[in-house]
């Protein structure tokens, strides 16, 4: 089927009035003095040229049976075409600049939702603009992991919800597209693979495993985590209070750095919060009117185990003999 300028002309008016939308290869105000390749929502591929980061011409159409339409066949055939510009008063939705956005979104095995058969491919969308919204994380760093195991996704968005209205790295969509799978170690940082093995361990502790992580664990480890914490947040330029005991704590960072392992150690002492819960049930437990906490040998195996988290996960805030002293008791359960 021949396409007439006619025709070509219908599609831009369709972009500029936002029935028929496009998504750039990459941000086009990143990527100034160059050309950029639009996919449009109808199957075509518009490549433009950019400069100062505003459309400044069409260099080609791709139409979806793979025919091209260039700027030779443009000036000659479609000159209309080859000469447009958007309208400067209408807010181009392609051609103005719509940013790629890319991000990351984790779903927890025991609730996976519409992620649980998903593919990479996949388009996943909500059937209306209306919430829970669908919540894209700009990076690692801002996923929220509040279960685990589970899977992570890096996704595109493919509509997001307007106006966002909130603070924060990350983007309200309606509808994304899955790109690939990631693997989940890397929410804990560079040795996050260790990490992913105490977790492991703690889902499923048993109460003989308790026991031996609590008698084999070093004295002096609850003041390495706390030392831990006090090097780990100077580095990050975060102010501590000198001598501020912080062993046992699960999360102390500013914005997004809650840890130096992320979310790792909060996990882990959730882990072995279910684990205790499963094996001892209330005995694993004390409480009053307003808390309610692990008690021992229970206790004692998620302050074990955390240790592991330190040592494996962040090893370079440590020296030789302090990371012994905080696997001391990981060492133990495996060779028990």
């Amino acid at each position: 089927m021949n396409v007439t300028e006619s025709d070509v002309l219908e599609v831009l008016r369709a972009i500029e009035t936002g029935e028929i939308t496009l998504t750039p290869d990459r941000d086009p105000q990143e990527h100034i003095k160059g050309d950029v390749l639009f996919s449009a929502s109808n199957g075509w591929k518009i490549e433009v040229s950019n400069w100062s980061g505003e459309f400044a011409g069409i260099v080609e159409i791709v139409l979806p049976d793979g025919r091209v339409l260039d700027m030779e066949y443009l000036d000659n055939r479609m000159p209309q075409v080859a000469a447009h510009f958007p309208n400067p008063d209408v807010a181009w939705f392609a051609y103005g600049m719509r940013k790629v956005i890319t991000g990351y979104i984790f779903a927890s095995a025991d609730k996976p939702g519409r992620f649980a058969d998903a593919e990479p491919g996949d388009v996943i969308s909500n059937p209306d603009a209306e919430p829970p919204y669908i919540i894209v994380d700009e990076t690692l760093a801002d996923v929220v992991v509040a279960r685990w195991p589970g899977q992570l996704w890096r996704v595109q968005v493919i509509e997001a919800i307007e106006p966002q209205g909130h603070r924060g790295n990350y983007t309200r969509s309606r509808s994304v597209k899955l790109l690939d799978r990631v693997d989940t170690h890397w929410l804990f940082g560079r040795h996050g693979e260790a990490v992913e093995d105490i977790l492991r361990v703690a889902t499923v502790l048993t109460e003989v495993q308790a026991q031996t992580l609590r008698s084999h664990r070093h004295p002096d480890a609850k003041a390495l985590q706390s030392a831990g914490y006090h090097r780990w947040l100077e580095q990050e330029g975060q102010k501590v209070a000198e001598g501020r005991d912080m062993s046992g704590v699960v999360a102390a960072g500013q914005g997004r750095s809650r840890s130096p392992i992320g979310y790792g150690l909060s996990l882990i002492h959730g882990g072995v919060w279910e684990s205790a819960q499963h094996a001892a049930g209330d005995a694993a437990f004390d409480e009053d009117e307003e808390e309610r906490w692990l008690v021992a040998p229970w206790s004692d195996a998620a302050g074990a185990l955390m240790d592991a988290g330190w040592a494996l996960g962040v090893p370079d805030l440590f020296d030789e003999a302090e990371r012994e002293i905080l696997l001391q008791a990981w060492k133990a359960r495996v060779q028990s």
